[in-house]
């Protein structure tokens, strides 16, 4: 854990997996699918959001949305 209380994911746990929530796991299988997840910092945020950070260091945020059953991309929250 960070300073803030957030959770970065190695690169292990990436690999496998390993989250705390079904949501979280969502939301890695959109990122796995979508980005190169290993060019980012990846924070579980909470238990529906997962925070990635880029090399330059801008940061996003990546919520599953129960109702629409989709991640959804934020910029800021």
């Amino acid at each position: 854990m960070n300073n803030l209380g957030l959770k970065q994911l190695t690169e292990e746990e990436i690999n496998k997996n390993r989250v705390n929530t079904i949501n979280q796991y969502r939301i890695l299988q959109y990122l796995k699918n979508n980005l190169n997840i290993y060019a980012f910092k990846v924070y579980l945020y909470s238990r529906d959001i997962i925070m990635v950070i880029d090399k330059l260091s801008v940061s996003a945020y990546f919520k599953y949305d129960e109702e629409k059953k989709m991640v959804l991309f934020l910029e800021k929250l």
